[in-house]
Formats: structure tokens, sequence, C-alpha cells
């Protein structure tokens, strides 16, 4: 900006700028002249404002002078206060310094300034601006208008003082700082300044000069040997320089052939007499990067050392440092240096300790893991191999080779090589090093028990804090139970019946850091697909489940952890990831799982996870409710089917809407018969018990996403009422129940039940025509206000949705469509089975209630105390009326088997045989109603049989056939 010809831009730049940025910007080449007049004026002002902080920065007053009034030649204006601040501070010159440095004036003739510099040299003093003197003999901006001044007395002046130097080093005395450090250290300045490019392409011009005096440093350098500072500082300054001269655009010149003579000769000494300084020299070379012969040529003289030396003093940061930008240069000689290095004996060598070569290994494939991954050459090649190429396989080898256990020595520093992960740089699964699952394994095939204890407990504390990658961490536990000396000595052919084995026993807090792992792999590798990251939860359910091992207690803190989860987290992707995690253990352990957490009631999901270990067997519960055969055997089939379905809609609502579809498939094709022949082959009493079904599955069945499968259902019920509408008189129960469900899905879920009611208006207001004793359908449609025949005939699709956004609003009229009955009502009946009633009046009040129960089977909730009393009478036929009316209760809502089993457990233990009786041929359809309590129920008669010498193995046997539905076989 400061070289444009636009003013506001030149403005602009300068605005808010610092002293010394002012001062950088005057230094540089290339500015216009009117650009340069406006910096001239900003340090005016700057002088104007703090003179003492920009005379701070001024290193060589001479030199800014004298640029300033270059600039004026130039046509340049302003600057004279700047010049005034840098003239008015100069100490006065000696005679040797006017000599040698013309004024500025026109005044002075050239050639005058030249013999008085020829015929004196200049004597260099402590306080001479070594790095002032290297400006003026290799000038930055050369311009052919300032040709009075001449370099060659500043430069014989240098030469004469290290000659001076080199002189007395060879006459022995002591080496003291002196001219030759001062001059290093300045030309080791300027190559670091901005300017340092620049310095080298004139030195390179100016080769006359450069020459001898680089020439007079190589030889100090070599009288010096013991001087350390220095001869790192010359390598230095000869690889920067060379840095700048291998430019393929720079010629070639004397310069340039003489520093490479340099550095050859200087490295391959130094490397052969001391392998540390060859490794320093080494990694500066290959910092600058220098060409491979000169490389090459070290490195062997390094391998060569190595092998005739017996100890040697390298840190393992310099030798990883060194082997890295071998690394980058593909250097042949990289495989041959690691062998000779590690092939040395650990102990004799202080700084390279026994662990040394593993930290340097291993803090290699770490640096790389760790670093961002560069782009990719080609699709297949991995993060690593973009910078170790084939050097990663033989960095790994060489590990496995020197801790074949891998995470053995150097714990922290090989765990992060095993299971780091940088959370914040979210590298996906591609760019992950593609090393680290060979050393997993090698871990886990290799390494003791003690060690894979160690890394399992590491991996699972409390207190990690996210810093193991999850998929690594999980991978290892895995492959930990799987490891295949734990099934060394086996038997190999594996019964069928096989209990998995419990192999890792984790404890609760590592259950829980576990669960964490498998949600952070969820929520890390998958963070905008919901369907990736349910599959990759279903991947590792497997893993967790070993882990609990079908232990309640375990699997209840996990599920009390998940379930805590859910809520703080609500409907973030955490939370949704968390409920899913619920879902499928649920899926896979239903019987642990009870009651179902509310939680799980109310999501969405089950329709669309993983198979569950229940569903053939639901499936063969379905299947024997569709049975259209009317043999004896079949209806036994057919009822004990519908109260398993019953007890599964009640207890696992989940896994019975799973199959919803299913059903609503199987209600199709069985209509086309006449109503006679209906009734016989038993399909009015399938959809009478898929109606059933659909009552105790409210209210999760009018979710959403059961929508499909619901509907289906209900319009194959409208088809059954339209094709049976003269028989109407027989499907009464049947329309009652139909319409309380339609009245439970308005007030559940209002604007889908009505959208659904919309579409099919017509056959209702049909069936309620025909039917004009239906008041509850007619007081359903009136409330609902639904269309007329008319209104709704010509809808197109558009209307439809139309009226989906706007089912909603519809007004709703408020009536009572079902006479609930109270206490009061029932009052005379139970008073009836209070004590002290004579059996036959309790006999006729049981028989009444039988009737009632009939139609109406929710009124025996009212009468449960007195059914569990009347269960244990002596008098068999208010027993056995009691047990029925019970049993009837629960097939109603098998919710309540639970409250019947204190009595029933007593019934079984009871002293009067016939009550004992009873209760036995009762068993079977009891523990099916209460299988939650199954085994307790059958325990306790196993033991009657015992202790009671009775043959109840044929209840058992039956309750175990019904229990798996063996008796369809």
């Amino acid at each position: 900006m400061i070289r444009s010809e636009v003013p506001r831009l030149v403005d602009a730049a300068l605005q808010d700028l610092e002293p010394q940025q002012l001062l950088l910007f005057v230094q540089s080449f290339g500015i216009p002249v009117s650009s340069m007049s406006k910096l001239l004026q900003y340090l005016d002002q700057a002088v104007s404002h703090d003179p003492q902080t920009l005379e701070q920065n001024i290193m060589d007053k001479n030199y800014m002078a004298h640029l300033v009034e270059v600039q004026h030649e130039r046509g340049a204006t302003g600057g004279q206060t700047f010049h005034s601040l840098l003239t008015a501070s100069l100490p006065p010159r000696r005679d040797s310094d006017e000599d040698s440095r013309p004024k500025t004036g026109l005044e002075a003739p050239q050639g005058q300034g030249r013999i008085r510099a020829l015929a004196q040299i200049r004597v260099l003093g402590p306080e001479d601006d070594l790095a002032s003197i290297i400006l003026q003999l290799f000038p930055l901006n050369p311009d052919p208008r300032w040709q009075n001044s001449n370099p060659r007395p500043l430069a014989l002046a240098l030469q004469q003082a290290l000659g001076q130097e080199l002189a007395r080093l060879r006459q022995g005395t002591p080496p003291a700082p002196g001219t030759a450090a001062r001059l290093l250290q300045a030309v080791a300045a300027l190559l670091n300044s901005p300017h340092g490019g620049s310095l080298v392409m004139m030195m390179h011009r100016n080769h006359a000069v450069s020459c001898p005096l680089m020439r007079l440093l190589y030889q100090y350098q070599r009288l010096v040997p013991q001087d350390t500072t220095f001869s790192s500082l010359f390598f230095k300054v000869l690889m920067q320089m060379l840095k700048w001269l291998d430019n393929p655009a720079v010629e070639e010149g004397p310069l340039r052939t003489q520093l490479r003579s340099f550095a050859v000769q200087y490295s391959s000494r130094h490397r052969i007499n001391d392998v540390r300084g060859g490794f320093l020299h080494l990694a500066d070379a290959l910092a600058f990067r220098r060409d491979a012969d000169m490389i090459s040529s070290t490195v062997r003289a390094i391998i060569a050392t190595l092998k005739s030396s017996k100890k040697y003093n390298v840190e393992p940061e310099l030798v990883s440092k060194v082997l890295q930008g071998l690394t980058e240069t593909r250097s042949p000689y990289l495989e041959e240096l690691l062998a000779a290095l590690f092939s040395v004996n650990p102990e004799t060598s202080p700084h390279f300790a026994a662990t040394g070569p593993i930290a340097v290994v291993s803090s290699l494939l770490l640096q790389d893991q760790e670093e961002t991954p560069v782009k990719k050459e080609a699709e297949s090649c991995s993060a690593e191999m973009a910078r170790l190429g084939p050097s990663s396989g033989l960095f790994v080898d060489w590990l496995e080779m020197l801790d074949p256990e891998v995470i053995s020595n150097c714990l922290d520093l090989q765990q992060r090589l095993l299971f780091s992960w940088n959370k914040d740089k979210g590298l996906s699964e591609s760019e992950l090093p593609s090393f680290r699952p060979y050393l997993l394994a090698l871990l886990t095939h290799q390494s003791n028990w003690t060690t894979l204890h160690h890394c399992i407990q590491i991996l699972l504390c409390k207190h990690q804090e996210q810093r193991f990658d999850p998929a690594a961490s999980l991978d290892f536990l895995w492959a930990c139970i799987h490891i295949p000396r734990i099934w060394q000595g086996r038997d190999q052919r594996i019964p069928q019946k096989r209990r998995e084995e419990f192999v890792l026993r984790l404890k609760a807090p590592e259950l829980i850091s576990l669960v964490e792992l498998i949600l952070a792999e969820s929520e890390t590798r998958n963070p905008n697909s919901e369907e990736a990251a349910g599959s990759l939860i279903q991947s590792r359910l497997p893993l967790l489940l070993s882990c609990c091992h079908g232990d309640v207690e375990s699997i209840r803190k996990v599920v009390e952890y998940l379930t805590g989860r859910i809520q703080p987290w609500g409907s973030s992707s955490m939370g949704k990831l968390c409920q899913d995690l619920l879902l499928r253990i649920y899926l896979q352990l239903p019987e642990i799982l009870v009651p179902v957490p509310e939680t799980l009631l109310s999501s969405e999901g089950a329709t669309d996870s993983s198979t569950c270990k229940l569903d053939a067997l639901i499936h063969r519960f379905i299947a024997l409710l569709s049975d259209s055969s009317d043999s004896k055997a079949s209806e036994s089939r057919l009822w004990d089917a519908n109260m398993a379905c019953r007890k599964l809609a009640v207890a696992h609502p989940i896994l019975l809407l799973r199959h919803l579809p299913m059903i609503a498939a199987l209600l199709h094709g069985r209509v086309h018969l006449n109503f006679q022949e209906f009734r016989q082959q038993n399909h009015l009493t399938f959809f009478s018990h898929v109606l059933g079904l659909l009552e105790l599955l409210q209210p999760q069945v009018f979710q959403s996403e059961h929508q499909g499968a619901l509907w289906d259902c209900l319009l194959s019920f409208i088809r059954l009422l339209l094709s049976y509408r003269k028989s109407s008189r027989h499907l009464a129960a049947f329309i009652s129940k139909f319409v309380q469900l339609i009245h439970k899905y308005v007030t559940s879920n209002a604007q889908a039940a009505i959208s659904f009611l919309q579409k099919h208006s017509d056959p209702l207001h049909d069936l309620s025509s025909d039917n004009s004793d239906l008041a509850m359908l007619k007081s359903l449609l009136a409330g609902l206000s639904l269309p007329t025949n008319n209104s709704t005939a010509d809808r197109g699709a558009d209307s439809e949705k139309d009226d989906e956004a706007a089912a909603g609003s519809l007004p709703l009229v408020s009536v009572s469509l079902f006479t609930l009955l109270t206490p009061a009502e029932m009052a005379p009946y139970m008073k009836r089975l209070s004590r002290g009633q004579m059996v036959e009046d309790i006999l006729e009040v049981l028989t009444d209630i039988d009737e009632m129960s009939r139609r109406r089977p929710e009124i025996l909730s009212f009468f449960s105390s007195h059914l569990q009393r009347l269960m244990s009478s002596p008098e068999e036929t208010c027993r056995n009326l009691a047990f029925c009316l019970a049993l009837r209760s629960i097939q109603n809502n098998p919710s309540i088997a639970a409250d019947f089993l204190p009595t029933f457990m007593y019934c079984l233990g009871s002293r009067d045989f016939e009550v004992m009786q009873t209760a036995l041929r009762n068993l079977p359809e009891y523990t099916l109603l209460c299988q939650e309590h199954a085994a307790v129920l059958l325990h306790r008669a196993f033991l009657v049989g015992m202790y009671g010498q009775i043959d109840t193995s044929s209840q058992i046997s039956e309750a175990l056939k019904i229990l798996h539905m063996e008796a369809t076989i």
C-alpha cells in the first residue's frame, strides 16, 4: 500500500504506525518519492511527539542521516526535523573517520577522499559499529548518484583487524573476544533481519570484498575449535547464506563455491571428532534445507563415528529433531543411522537413558500424529504418509523391536501415541494414523497381564477428561475380551448354550466411563447423521452388555446414568444419543428393565432400531392370534396368545408396537366372507383381540411414528363395520370399543385423529345412518363437527393438505360418550360380599357379578379385595368362581396381576388341600399373566410338590409350555 501511487491508500497505510515501523519502511526499497515524502513528514511528527522513543529505536544514526540526505537528492520533501535530531546527537568524528568517510556535501571532491583512504588504513576499535560498516561495504540500495564513497578502506581495515587476531592465535596467544566474534555476530544479526536476503545478494555481487572476509572467519574458526559458540554460529551463518544463494535464479559465483567448501569441510571434520557436535550441525543443515550431497556425507560420517565409538552424549530431543529432518528429506541412510544409533548400549551414555531409543521413536510417531494433517496428494494417501512416507513403517518396526509391549517403558508418551485424541481438531476416522490399529494389536497380543490391566484402568478412569480417542479405547477393550491367550487350552467345541464368560469384570464407575466413551465416539464421528450414530452405538452394544454380564445391579447403574443425562440434555444431540443407547439396551434386555423407564415410553425410534431378542416370540404370538382354524386346540392356543399379547401390551408396550405394522397387515383380506363364515373362522375374534390390544397400548399407540400402522388398523375396522352393517347387533360391543378408541385418539392426538376421520367421514356417516341406535357414534360425529358427504366428495390432494393443517382448530362438542361406573353403584354388591353373609348369598352375588363382568369386565376392579379373600374360601363353588373372576379381571387389565401375587402364593401354600389344588389348576394361566414373577410362582409350586408329596410336574410343565408357546407345536 505504501508503494501505491494512490494518495488515499498511502495515507491509510501510514495511519497509526509506530515509530519503529516508520523507521523500517524508510529503509525499504522501491518506495515512490511521493510516498517517501509522506514517510518523512510522519517521522517529523514523531520527533515532535516523542523524540526519546524514536531515538532509542535508531541503531545507526550516521546511516539514517545519510539515508535522509539520499532521499532529499531523489526529490523527497520533509524530514528536516528528523535529520536535525540525528545530526545533533552525533559524536564528533575522528580524523581517521573523516579520512575514510567523505562528507556528504558536494564541496569535497571524490578523488581526494579515495587518495586519503588509500594513504591510511583505518584502525577499528571496540566502539566501532561493525553492522554499520557491513552495510557501507554492501549497501542494500545502491544509487548511481551516490558513488562518492570508497568501500576499500573499510574492507582493508576489517581484513587488517582479522589478520592481526589470526597472527596472535598462531603465536599461541589465548583466544579472546575480538573483531572476529563481533563481526560474525553482526553478520548473523543482519541475516536475521528483513533485509538478510538483500545483504547476501550484495555480498554475492561484491565477492571481491566478501570472499576474503569469509575466508578469514573460516580460518579463525579452524584455529579455535574449542569455541563451540563461535563454531555453531559460523556454521549457522553459512547455512543461512547458502539458503539464499541456492536459489536457481542466482547464478554461480565465487562466494557460493567458497561457502559450500567451508560447509563440507567444517561439518565433516567436526562430525568425526564429536558425535553430538555432528548432530547439532546436521540439525542446522536440515533446518536450512541443505543439498542432499552434504547431508548424506554428514550422515555417513556420523554412522562411522557411532560404529567406532563405545559411548556418546546425545540428547533424545536432538536425535528426534535430526531423524525428523532426515525423514522429511527422504534420506536413504535413515535406516542405517537408526541401526547404528540404537545398537549402542544405553547404559554407556549418560544423556541417552535406557528408555531413550523408545522415547525417540515414540515421539517421532506422536509428533507426526498430533500435527495438523497436510493436504493429501492422492485420495489413498493417509495423513502420516504425507509426512513420514515409508519411514512410518520403519519407526513402527523399531518400536516393536525396542519395546515389544509397546507401552511398558515411556508410559505417558506411548499412551498418547496409542490413544491420544485432539477433540478440537475433530479428525475423521480416515485422518487418524494408519499404524495405530497395528500398535493396538501388538499391545493386546504381546503385553503381560499387568500392563493390560493398567491400560484398562487408565482408559476407564473417572477423571480421564476425554483425553483418549474413544474409538481406539473401545477397540482395545473389545480386543482384550478376545485375546487368544485367554482361550488357549479350552475345548474347541463350543456348546450351543454356552454362557459368555465375564472377562473384564468392570466395576460400576468403570461401566459409566465405558458408556461415556460410546457416547463420545458416536457424537464425534457422526455429528450430523443420527442413522450413522445409531449404527455406531449398535456396534458397541455387545461390548457394553458383555461388560455388564447380565448383572442386574450393573445394568441398573447404567440405566440410571443414562436416564439422569437425558433430562438435563433434553433434545440435544447428546440427549438423543443417550436415549438411543438406553432404548437399544432395553431391546436386548427387556426382562431386566421392568417397569419400562418413563423416558422410553415417551420416546420414538423403537421401530427403526435394531432387532430385539423377543421379536421372534412376539411374531409367534401374533401369528397364533390370527389363526383362523376352529379346533379346540386352536382355541386354547388363541386364548394363550391373546393373554400373552395383552401382558406384553401392559408390561412392554414398546416391543409390541414394533410389530404393529404386522398386526395391521394381518387384518387385511378377511371381510370378504359372509358374516357367519366370518365368525366361525374366528376372524371376528381376531379383530376383537386386536382392538383390545390397541386399548391397552394407549397412549403410546397414538404417537406419530405409529400413525401409518394405526390408521391401517382403524381402516380395517371401518371396512368390517361397513361390510357387516346389517349384523350390527352382533357387533354392538365391538362398535362401542371402536368408538371409545376413536374418542381416546381425539383426546390424545386431536390433529392426527381428526385428519383421519375427515378422510373417512363418508363410511362413518353411512354407518350412523344405517344404525340409528348407535348414539355414541352420532355423538362423536356431532362433536367432531365432521363435514358432510357433499363437501368431501370432490376433494383433491391439495384440499386434503389444507384439512390436515386446520384439523387442530376444529370445534369439538364436549359430550360424555360413556357412562362411568362409580363405587356408589357397586356398593350394594360389595355389602352383600362382606363377611358374615351366607354362602348362598355370596354365591348369588358372585353370579350376578359374573354376568355383569362379561359385558363390562372393568367393574371387577371394585371387588379385588373381596375376590382375594374368597380365593381361599373352603367352599369350592365360591372359591372356583372367585378364581375365575380374579383371572378375568387380570385378563382385562394385566397390570394388576402382581396385586394378586400374595394371595396366590398363600393359596399355593395353604394347608387346605382343596384350596391348594385350585391354585395349582390355575397356575399356568396366572403365570402367563404374571410373567415378571414366574420364577417365584414356579419355585413355590415345586416346593409344594416336594414337601407335600404332590405331583405338581404337570402344572409346572404346562406353565412353561404356555410361557414359551410350545403348546402350539
